[in-house]
């Protein structure tokens, strides 16, 4: 174990003894950094629920133009969306569970509650394919597939 060294005027060397002010500095990066990836991803879930709900709002605005072709098709790819999200939480949970996360994707809030998981670093539940952060990740990548479709 290394000792710290003993300097002519009796002053302790800076390497060998961390700072009080470093490490209050440290420890507010670093608290800061987790805020902020926390805010990053509710702004994604927002962003991600505005989309889906412009996408709704475009769909009534084609229907009342009557181009149709541009509501089906929207009508499409919102459907294939909410269906692969409600594949992706399909799994071996109790019935109430899995009632229960079918709600939150057919509500349009799975990008909330995704976010929210992450955010709070919840635990994978027994029934789970995959652990939030897969899941979230898993979801956001088909909707960036649906959005260039």
């Amino acid at each position: 174990m290394p000792t710290a060294k003993v300097q002519p005027d009796g002053v302790q060397d800076v390497a060998a003894k961390e700072h009080p002010i470093q490490s209050q500095i440290s420890k507010a990066i670093a608290s800061n950094a987790q805020l902020l990836a926390k805010a990053e991803l509710y702004f994604t879930a927002f962003l991600s629920m505005s989309d889906m709900i412009s996408d709704i709002v475009m769909v009534v605005r084609y229907y009342r133009n009557n181009e149709m072709s541009y509501a089906v098709a929207s009508v499409i790819c919102i459907g294939l969306n909410l269906m692969l999200q409600s594949l992706a939480v399909f799994n071996t949970k109790p019935l109430d569970k899995q009632m229960k996360e079918q709600a939150i994707v057919w509500t349009l809030v799975k990008p909330g509650v995704d976010a929210y998981r992450v955010a709070t670093k919840s635990q994978t539940q027994e029934g789970d394919a995959v652990d939030a952060r897969a899941e979230m990740t898993g979801i956001r990548a088909a909707e960036m597939v649906r959005l260039r479709a």
